[in-house]
């Protein structure tokens, strides 16, 4: 992160700023070539409503080969910042599990990072039953379209259902899901298995009936390993779905439709 210290520095001066962090690919351990610098700068919210638009999001190109952007700066006002705790999207909570804080003189950054990178209990009790339940749901529904020959239609729905796979399997592992572009690098590092995470794979790219029976078993024998008894009555889980407020409302807050 030597670089990156260096890359902030012209930021020091700037009146009404709270902290700088990097969060993405560059603070993980399978940073790549391709991988740049995503600086966060947090402001006061005068400061910020003073910028000019060109400066509120500005990226760094290195021309390569391969022509890629090196690093970027985005600016965030104070409240908008914290605003992000009142935020149902997981990409607000996952890139603050693994931040670099690099500038936080008075430990504002901090208080609210460690906020967002927690994730409640009664929240990820309550979306390991809803994605749970796309998952299963969204194979069943997508045979039932290749059945009538509808091939696009039936791999969208695959593609749905193990997107609420991923999300699943992160959550078990008390983590908020990452961005799909980083999923099996992170369910890896998680210590998710490989052969869990090939199956998903060859689910996504062949989606027969025998696959995805095979990979329900696998799927049930992981939270079987993993101590997660909240699958085992279907039924009863179906109608916490579909007949309570709870489950109702926890659809409607984290369901992916």
């Amino acid at each position: 992160m030597e670089r990156a210290r260096e890359l902030i520095k012209p930021y020091f001066d700037m009146d009404g700023l709270i902290g700088i962090y990097v969060v993405g690919s560059a603070t993980r351990p399978f940073r790549d070539g391709l991988s740049d610098y995503d600086f966060e700068v947090v402001v006061e919210d005068e400061t910020y409503a003073a910028l000019p638009d060109a400066e509120k999001h500005r990226f760094v190109i290195d021309e390569g080969p391969p022509r890629r952007v090196d690093h970027e700066f985005y600016f965030w006002p104070w409240s908008g910042f914290e605003g992000l705790l009142r935020s149902k999207l997981d990409m607000f909570h996952f890139a603050y599990q693994h931040p670099v804080v690099l500038h936080d003189p008075t430990g504002r950054l901090q208080t609210v990072i460690e906020k967002l990178a927690a994730l409640p209990a009664d929240i990820r009790t309550i979306r390991t039953k809803v994605h749970y339940l796309e998952y299963r749901w969204g194979t069943g529904r997508a045979e039932k379209t290749f059945g009538r020959g509808a091939t696009l239609n039936g791999r969208l729905i695959v593609a749905e259902a193990l997107i609420a796979l991923i999300k699943l399997l992160f959550l078990v592992n008390e983590s908020w899901p990452s961005t799909r572009y980083w999923a099996t690098h992170e369910l890896e590092l998680l210590g998710v298995p490989s052969d869990l995470l090939a199956t998903i794979e060859r689910a996504l790219t062949d989606p027969n009936s025998e696959l995805l029976d095979q990979l329900v078993e696998n799927v049930h024998e992981y939270l079987d390993n993993k101590g997660e008894t909240f699958f085992r009555d279907a039924k009863a889980l179906d109608r916490w779905a579909v007949l309570t407020d709870e489950g109702k409302t926890a659809f409607q807050a984290w369901g992916g439709r």
